[in-house]
């Protein structure tokens, strides 16, 4: 699988490692020394999960790219703004189990879209969005489960668990509780929440620091969640208050009005929730532009600058998504089935 998808999506992945070096070097810091430091991760992920580094080796093969390149860039400490909705047959229309994402990225890496159907051996076949064919965002897998994740800003970062290396093991499970255990292993270096949906309507949001996690259950039959923590065990984690991340307007207030803007409007609609009531939520543009539906803020240098990269609704009922490329006020959903 990893070969199959070095081999399609080489130009992406120069662009991808490209763009992480001139951000090194912004940064001040050295190559080599984001090489050496990214080697001291390959321990974790090897015994986390032997398959992940296979499909990395198969994945730089086919791209005939450095295979410690290729692992650095999935270890970079990126993070982004996301904004989930999850809700179940409770306060559905007609019963439906849906999950709602953005992916609020670089834009940048807008040509870097891949959209993975895989039938893996001895493991569920699955549906994924990537970046480059490598970095799994979100994905669905033939038993009912689903996933997406929210960047989250946390004090006790570490060595560890590549928090990018842990969707393709997510994707393998065959149950939710196999889905959340491969999500949060205990020598993880960082975390997301992961948004976990199932087709029997439970749902769960994970948020997770490197050290700790709390899971928060849809018991109302939804739930919201953007890029900060929600709850009391997990805040005293929290950096996107503080910091770096606290002087860019759209992680930290952004967040808060992104969460209080979406389970307004979805409050609003309980009962009758519907895949279109979801996406006219995504395109929202309330505090535009860093709004559920994120713009481009042309005011910023090129490589500060972040959009909504597509949308996503996804069924694990009927095994199915509906992706929109772009802004979700701009573009058309496609269907896409598993089976």
């Amino acid at each position: 699988m990893g070969t199959a998808l070095g081999k399609k999506c080489r130009p992406m992945a120069l662009r991808k490692i490209d763009r992480i070096k001139a951000d090194m070097r912004r940064r001040g810091r050295q190559w080599d020394k984001v090489l050496s430091l990214s080697d001291r991760y390959l321990p974790f992920a090897e015994g986390h999960d032997p398959g992940f580094i296979e499909f990395v080796e198969g994945y730089a093969h086919g791209a005939n790219l450095d295979f410690r390149e290729v692992f650095a860039e999935l270890c970079s400490d990126e993070s982004g703004m996301c904004t989930d909705l999850l809700v179940n047959q409770d306060v559905t229309e007609d019963g439906q189990v849906l999950s709602a994402h953005t992916e609020d990225w670089d834009t940048a890496d807008e040509k870097n879209l891949v959209l993975i159907r895989a039938r893996p051996k001895g493991a569920p076949s699955f549906l994924a969005m990537s970046l480059a064919g490598l970095g799994i965002d979100l994905g669905l897998n033939s038993k009912g489960i689903g996933f997406t994740g929210n960047s989250l800003y946390q004090s006790d970062m570490r060595v560890g668990v590549p928090k990018r290396a842990l969707p393709l093991k997510i994707l393998s499970s065959a149950t939710l509780g196999e889905a959340i255990s491969a999500a949060f292993p205990d020598d993880r270096g960082s975390s997301y929440c992961q948004n976990f949906c199932h087709a029997s309507g439970e749902l769960y949001s994970v948020e997770g620091s490197a050290t700790d996690f709390e899971a928060l259950h849809a018991a109302n039959g939804y739930l919201v969640h953007t890029n900060h923590y929600l709850s009391d065990r997990m805040r005293r984690y929290e950096t996107l208050f503080r910091g770096r991340a606290s002087n860019t307007p759209a992680l930290g207030s952004g967040s808060l009005l992104r969460h209080n803007r979406a389970s307004r409007l979805l409050m609003a609609e309980l009962g009758k929730v519907t895949e279109d009531t979801l996406a006219r939520i995504l395109s929202d543009h309330f505090n535009r532009p860093n709004s559920i539906c994120c713009h481009e803020d042309v005011s910023l240098p090129p490589h500060e600058r972040w959009k909504t990269l597509y949308s996503v609704i996804m069924d694990p009922v009927g095994l199915r998504m509906r992706i929109c490329p772009g802004n979700p006020c701009r573009g058309r959903y496609s269907e896409y089935r598993l089976k």
